[in-house]
């Protein structure tokens, strides 16, 4: 039998586990950091450059590749109609289905889930971790972002299925913790000493610690400056964060200071070659302006100054213009060979070639070696994207599914039901992935052909069941091409479809009748 705990031990209890929630995020904090700055264009090297008046430049390519992905992301996710479609799954009704498909397309219409999913998309690519909070909240679903410094997991979980508990930062101003009390959220307990009199707008740091109690089952806990404002509330639908990654972290023999909920930024190998890059670079540009103004010696005894120097047509008088010498220049042709190499090793770390950004054309490369850099980076992309798809896309789908089941507008049910979920599945409209479009549409239109061809073998043999499986084929390609070329509302446009299914159910129950 368990001994419940009084007010002060459970407080010294949910301290500990804030404090070593923390200490696993502090392992992983610096590496966090590096990354954002390379984002940032931030760095010392160019800073102790620029005291020495040499070139300090920061060479943004980390950035460039970043702000490509998310290009590449966006033209992925919100390409299509729909971000997501629910489907049958295990003996699931198709009825319900239809309803609650038409409840989520009302939702995410409220929502702007392109907003939502920028600074989501930015997390993943950065600090290898996209975090969010799915709550229903006043009536509608809310997906809010979650900073990596704001939440801390259970450091001792053998993977993301195993985090026992999860610690979330917040920050509320005195109205809203008083807002919360009257609301019943909060107990009534003084607070206002932690505040000044008209400092309405200051806002205090909480902690909602979030517990796994018998198997699945979630209780919540806040404390505020050790005091406990709720505890251990439970969660009917369960804890509400949902976070993912495009790459696993890999897990060090012998590493205690591992923490499985974090994934690896895809971008963090670049690191090292972003600062050899910056150096070279501006190496490289210090020594185009060496042999453009070079260093010369002079002996004091001449007299002559800079400006007399590096003033163009004005005369120079000198008794001996042999004392006069110029510091050999570097050379050049060197640091252009470095810089390619450089180049070459940062596209095959990333999988982002200078191309795929806007870059010309280096040594007169054909249309398609072009396009096949751009197939092969694509590949790569599109497992980053099925790997954010398992791990956040579609658990962040399900729960925000569950929520609309659960509290959407009984009008959208028409009456059903809803005491127990049923079985679902989505599929993301992820297209063919995140290739270069000029590809992906050339791929798609050769695919048409072949299918063209086929049409005409089918009929000219008489086989009209394959030369309509055929046709099918060739429409589900085309809802796959349209996007591509710039057209939105697809589904509209073979909205038919739906009718000409009805004219036939119409048809086929007038005949039973």
């Amino acid at each position: 039998m368990k001994i419940k705990k009084t007010i002060d031990e459970r407080v010294s209890f949910l301290t500990q586990l804030i404090s070593e929630s923390k200490n696993g995020y502090e392992k992983y904090k610096s590496h966090f950091k590096e990354l954002q700055s390379a984002y940032l264009l931030e760095s010392k090297i160019t800073q102790k450059l620029k005291k020495r008046n040499k070139s300090n430049i920061y060479i943004p390519k980390i950035n460039a590749k970043v702000k490509y992905l998310i290009t590449s992301l966006n033209d992925v996710y919100f390409s299509s109609e729909r971000m997501a479609d629910i489907e049958t799954y295990i003996n699931s009704d198709d009825a319900i289905i239809e309803l609650w498909q038409n409840a989520i397309d009302f939702y995410t219409g409220k929502i702007n889930m392109f907003k939502i999913f920028q600074p989501l998309f930015l997390d993943v690519l950065l600090v290898g971790t996209s975090i969010a909070k799915v709550t229903w909240h006043k009536g509608m679903p809310r997906i809010e972002r979650v900073g990596i410094d704001n939440i801390y997991f259970d450091p001792n979980a053998l993977d993301s299925d195993d985090v026992g508990y999860i610690v979330n930062e917040i920050y509320l101003t005195y109205n809203q913790i008083i807002e919360r009390q009257k609301l019943g959220f909060y107990k009534n307990v003084e607070i206002g000493q932690y505040f000044e009199e008209n400092d309405k707008y200051k806002k205090v740091k909480l902690y909602d610690i979030y517990e796994r109690k018998d198997d699945n089952n979630w209780v919540v806990s806040t404390l505020f400056e050790n005091t406990l404002l709720r505890n251990e509330i439970p969660l009917q639908d369960g804890q509400p964060f949902i976070w993912g990654s495009m790459l696993p972290q890999l897990k060090k023999i012998d590493n205690e200071d591992y923490v499985s909920a974090y994934g690896e930024p895809i971008m963090s190998s670049a690191i090292p070659l972003q600062d050899e890059i910056n150096i070279t670079r501006n190496l490289f540009i210090d020594s185009v302006r060496s042999h453009i103004n070079p260093k010369i010696i002079i002996p004091k005894s001449m007299g002559i100054s800079r400006e007399d120097i590096e003033t163009l047509g004005k005369p120079i008088y000198s008794d001996d213009p042999r004392a006069v010498q110029i510091l050999p220049p570097p050379n050049v042709s060197s640091a252009g060979m470095n810089l390619q190499i450089l180049e070459a090793e940062l596209t095959e770390v990333t999988g982002i070639s200078p191309q795929n950004n806007g870059a010309q054309t280096a040594n007169n490369e054909t249309a398609t070696e072009i396009s096949i850099k751009a197939q092969e980076g694509g590949r790569r992309s599109a497992d980053y994207i099925r790997q954010y798809n398992e791990t956040f896309i579609e658990p962040l789908f399900d729960r925000f599914a569950m929520l609309i089941f659960k509290y959407g507008e009984d009008s959208f049910f028409k009456g059903y039901q809803r005491e127990d979920i049923p079985s679902f599945r989505f599929k993301i409209q992820t297209g063919t992935g995140a290739m270069n479009k000029e590809v992906r549409r050339a791929g798609i239109q050769a695919s048409m052909q072949v299918f063209a061809q086929l049409y005409q073998m089918y009929m000219s043999i008489g086989d009209a069941n394959s030369a309509y499986g055929i046709i099918k084929a060739n429409k589900e390609l085309t809802k796959e091409l349209l996007p591509i070329l710039g057209v939105k509302n697809v589904n509209t446009l073979f909205s038919f479809e739906n009718n000409e299914q009805n004219i036939q159910q119409e048809d086929h129950q007038s005949i039973q009748g």
